[in-house]
């Protein structure tokens, strides 16, 4: 884990957007999966949507719950 970024509002819209963005800055390896926090499955999935439907493709991005990202932190 490179580095963390916690981004945070109340319309997801935006927030959304700001992702897309944020992921048009490809990481250095190809093969580095993105990691972004959901609090449900549906949650990732509309996330998923959204950006494949902003940037066209949504490939190699991993949804994990807070408390298991958490906990394999600690490991």
């Amino acid at each position: 884990m490179s580095g963390l970024t916690l981004y945070t509002g109340n319309r997801l819209e935006n927030l959304a957007d700001r992702l897309a963005e944020v992921l048009n800055t490809p990481l250095p390896s190809p093969l580095t999966p993105e990691t972004i926090l959901v609090q449900s499955q549906g949650m990732g999935k509309w996330i998923s949507l959204e950006l494949a439907r902003r940037l066209k493709i949504c490939a190699n991005i991993h949804f994990p719950f807070p408390n298991h990202f958490i906990s394999g932190v600690f490991r």
